[in-house]
């Protein structure tokens, strides 16, 4: 048969876990708070630098164009627009890879994001000049500004100096015609 259970609750398990408790006491007391999120500011600086990178590769091409055009004058795709596409891309990539070293960029990821930047400068900044031809007036000069102005399409990508429109202008698209429904 079973023992006899006594009236009262058994007070050893209890016992035995303030005993546990007193013992981890000082561990607790000296254990660091961790928070399971990482900061924001932390966890934006990644991102922000691939941006960052891809927006130098952009400068540098804007830098080089602008040198280009100083120096040599010419237009944005030149006689031959391919030799002015490598032109552009060998100068903004040789500007680019030296701001860089100097900023202590390291990574295979943001080398990929600074490419792309050149490359997406390369092909659209043709569409910059047609949303701020004034700037560019200031920048370079009215006839060049007027320039690319007639000889690329706004909304467009400009590879080997022909202009592939990606979509057309609301404004200069052609209205919908009314539909009538029958009853309204």
């Amino acid at each position: 048969m079973s023992a006899m259970s006594s009236a009262g609750p058994d007070g050893s398990f209890q016992e035995r876990l303030n005993r546990v408790a007193e013992a981890r006491a000082p561990l607790e007391a000296n254990k660091v708070d961790v928070s399971p999120l990482p900061d924001w500011k932390q966890n934006i600086k990644y991102p922000a630098a691939l941006v960052g990178a891809a927006l130098l590769g952009m400068v540098a091409v804007f830098v080089a164009r602008y040198v280009r055009f100083h120096m040599m004058g010419g237009s944005l795709a030149g006689d031959d627009p391919d030799i002015t596409m490598m032109i552009d891309a060998g100068i903004g990539a040789a500007c680019s890879f030296v701001l860089f070293a100097m900023l202590r960029f390291k990574g295979a990821e943001f080398k990929a994001a600074q490419s792309f930047g050149i490359a997406a400068m390369i092909v659209v900044m043709h569409n910059a000049v047609h949303a701020a031809p004034k700037l560019f007036d200031l920048v370079f000069s009215p006839e060049w500004t007027e320039e690319v102005i007639a000889s690329t399409e706004p909304n467009s990508i400009l590879f080997r100096g022909v202009s592939f429109v990606v979509y057309e202008d609301e404004e200069a698209a052609p209205a919908m015609p009314t539909i009538r429904r029958i009853g309204g």
